[in-house]
């Protein structure tokens, strides 16, 4: 293991103080000259005391970088690879409504990591996507098929809440892994699991792990008894210097004038009807994507950098206006379904730099489908919460980071410390190996993958700490109701329980 330096941390926990206090916007953010680039940046030039306007800029390069045209992964056999000979800028849909397949869609599914039956791919890459789940075959709908890269299998926040547009139009969900983390977790055997599901090498890991995380929480170094995924380092080219990276994104059927409109990235997908072990179906249809979730973990920001973005019609946050008539149904809880709101403006310094990023792609396409997806937020350096009141605007939206259509519910835009049945309590969640403080209450995106991820031994990554089940369980269908979504969700979370 390698340790951090509790002056550096010092140091860093110090500068991010200022962060926390608004800032007038800048007429002019400078952007790099590689802005646009189908390199994927291996950590923020700026290092640990990055300011949010140096994180929103690398969060930026992450989206561009990994929303690049993919080398197509049934010609060449290779996953999680720009085509270089592409443009990023100009890319448009056929006549079918398909946009061209991106880089982050051929990273390797959740069900892929760990498919039902124990049998991971021994390589990341593949001329094609498998998925395999518990339970009975799943049968195809009007000739659907299941050689396709976009595979919505969650239904529901984190099991917390389901989430429409238009009143009726349901969210669905799908969560993929970088080549760092599927060859990390191949590596150290943390994929041998028997054909019931029980993951021996992964269960020790996880539990030295989740023991020690005063000593193994946010650290680079590792050895391969505990899980420490690996860092992105600036210093080291290629693979082994990218870090671990994991993507969640939101995807919805369309209306035909948003399909008309060009201002949704849209294609194929699959998506899944019907009742769990009973009669459960997977259909086609082609989906508009409404949010991603990108999270890298660098040798700066050893409890990863976390970014968010949504398409900008998700919410008018200029005139706090639900434009989509959005709206959620909580489960498993008594919380009321109140009406949607951001909870916490987007922070001040974020608008700016997507301004002058818009700007930039708008200057080589002026028709470009990302000029209509926004950052709404970036967390990197834990911090201890929550805010005390009174605090700025940009000190609860860093704390609270959340996705308008991702994290919607109550309890999800004010998340802290710990959320079970939906009832926040307090919960030290994140720790950071070095830092004056650690552990920390942290809120939002940062604070639950540390709740769901990091304090039951899956460095930060829910992927890992509650495999199997809360991968081979069976999908989460799209027109299940309140009580499915539930018991899909404890199915999934079968594994933490056990342990």
């Amino acid at each position: 293991m390698t340790g951090r330096s509790s002056t550096r941390y010092s140091l860093a926990v110090l500068a991010l103080q200022a962060l926390w206090i608004a800032q007038p916007a800048l007429a002019q953010v400078p952007l790099p000259s590689d802005l646009i680039s189908p390199e994927v940046p291996h950590d923020v030039p700026t290092g640990s005391g990055a300011s949010i306007q140096d994180l929103a800029i690398f969060a930026w390069r992450e989206f561009i970088a990994l929303n690049w045209t993919a080398l197509d992964p049934a010609t060449t056999g290779t996953r999680g690879r720009s085509n270089v000979n592409a443009d990023f800028l100009t890319i448009k849909a056929d006549s079918a409504s398909n946009y061209p397949l991106l880089v982050w869609q051929t990273y390797r599914h959740k069900n892929e990591l760990f498919p039902a039956g124990g049998q991971t791919d021994p390589s990341f890459d593949s001329r094609a996507p498998s998925y395999k789940y518990t339970g009975p075959p799943i049968t195809a709908a009007n000739n659907a098929t299941l050689d396709i890269f976009n595979n919505l299998d969650e239904s529901s926040e984190i099991g917390l809440c389901n989430m429409f547009a238009h009143k009726n139009i349901r969210l669905v969900y799908e969560a993929k892994v970088s080549r760092a983390v599927f060859d990390y977790a191949n590596k150290n055997g943390l994929t041998k699991c028997d054909s019931l599901g029980n993951c021996s090498t992964l269960n020790a890991a996880l539990t030295k792990t989740k023991g020690n995380l005063a000593q193994y929480g946010g650290i680079c170094g590792f050895d391969s008894s505990i899980v420490s995924l690996p860092c992105g380092d600036a210093k080291v080219n290629g693979d082994a210097g990218e870090g671990a990276i994991e993507i969640k994104a939101a995807w919805r059927r369309l209306t035909d004038v948003e399909t008309k409109s060009g201002r949704f990235y849209t294609r194929k997908v699959i998506y899944y009807t019907g009742q769990q072990f009973v009669n459960q179906q997977y259909n086609n249809a082609v989906f508009g994507l409404v949010a991603l979730h990108i999270i890298h973990k660098t040798k700066s920001f050893p409890t990863f950098v976390f970014a968010s973005w949504e398409q900008v019609d998700d919410f008018d946050d200029a005139n706090n206006i639900n434009a989509e008539d959005l709206r959620f149904e909580n489960t498993g809880t008594n919380l009321p379904n109140i009406p949607v709101t951001r909870a916490h403006p987007i922070h001040s310094q974020i608008p700016p730099v997507n301004d002058a990023v818009h700007a930039a792609f708008k200057a080589k396409d002026p028709a470009t489908v990302w000029q209509y997806y926004k950052l709404v937020g970036v967390q990197a350096t834990p911090i201890d919460g929550p805010p005390a009141s009174p605090a700025s605007s940009d000190t609860y939206s860093y704390y609270y980071l959340a996705n308008i259509v991702v994290e919607t519910n109550q309890t999800l835009q004010n998340f802290f410390g710990a959320a079970p049945n939906g009832v926040t309590v307090p919960f030290k969640n994140v720790y950071l190996n070095g830092a004056p403080g650690s552990p920390f209450q942290m809120g939002g995106c940062q604070g639950c993958h540390g709740t769901q991820g990091q304090s039951i031994g899956g460095d930060m990554s829910r992927l890992i700490g509650a495999a199997p089940s809360n991968s081979t369980a069976p999908p989460e269908s799209i027109d299940a109701d309140e009580a499915a979504s539930l018991r899909s969700f404890i199915e999934r979370s079968a594994a933490v329980s056990r342990r």
